[in-house]
């Protein structure tokens, strides 16, 4: 064989490899600036999780490539990088090359992407119960901020005592609430129904308990009634009290002047 020939035969393969690396590197250098800037002529980027078919197609992959991708990820397969979409049977470097300015990844698929932004989400502070002194249980107190099993109790002993409450403010009367306690739970407070009323022409006076009626207001009731008999209004109710006392505006609502026949 003429010796020009064998070293053309020797070189050859030589020569055929430096073109090929040499393409291989500016492929790269192609790729990974087409990666960096995510530019494309069209202007859109998709999600391979969630493209469809037709989307997935028009990146410029097969449609072989699209139609596996889609079956895996129904079968529950995650595609996170260019490494995952190079497993997708099918798919090649050239391929991915022309797809990789439409790519985005990291995005889940609808549903499960759904439930993610919800997790996500600011969580919205859940709405204050609102709790009715004259019908709350023990339970239903200790919700409150600031109050515990042994005020809760003794907010029912002391509703229970009085007849239950007008308004909120009532609460400032019931032992060992702190102020800053009632400041703060004042939101979430309110009152419903009527109290329960003191038949003071009907009852036994030697049995009359109430927080706004002392031993000597009682004493008062006991003589006023045995001089004159009952109470037949307000005025003369008041008339057992001194003129400036306020107690007795605080105890009327709870009294009542009805007389059984």
């Amino acid at each position: 064989m003429d010796l020009k020939i064998k070293r053309t035969l020797i070189i050859l393969p030589i020569i055929i490899q430096k073109i090929f690396t040499s393409f291989s590197k500016r492929f790269e250098k192609i790729f990974i600036l087409r990666r960096r800037t995510g530019t494309n002529s069209t202007g859109f980027s998709l999600s391979v999780m969630t493209a469809s078919f037709d989307e997935l197609t028009s990146m410029g992959l097969s449609r072989k490539v699209a139609f596996n991708i889609q079956k895996f990820i129904s079968a529950g397969g995650i595609i996170t990088s260019d490494e995952d979409l190079l497993k997708i049977y099918g798919m090649d470097s050239l391929q991915l090359m022309n797809a990789s300015p439409f790519i985005i990844y990291g995005t889940k698929p609808i549903s499960e992407e759904s439930t993610a932004d919800l997790e996500n989400e600011v969580p919205i502070k859940p709405t204050l119960k609102i709790v009715d002194l004259n019908r709350a249980t023990s339970k239903d107190l200790e919700s409150l901020d600031g109050i515990g099993s042994v005020l809760a109790n003794r907010i029912i002993k002391y509703r229970d005592a009085i007849g239950g409450f007008l308004n909120p403010d009532q609460l400032k009367e019931c032992y060992g609430i702190p102020p800053e306690t009632i400041e703060k739970i004042k939101g979430q407070i309110t009152v419903s129904g009527s109290p329960h009323l003191v038949m003071i022409n009907e009852i036994n006076i030697d049995s009359l308990k109430h927080p706004y009626l002392n031993k000597n207001v009682i004493k008062l009731i006991k003589a006023y009634k045995n001089q004159h008999g009952v109470f037949k209004n307000v005025s003369d109710f008041r008339k057992i009290y001194p003129p400036d006392s306020n107690w007795c505006d605080k105890v009327l609502p709870y009294i009542s002047f009805d007389v059984n026949k």
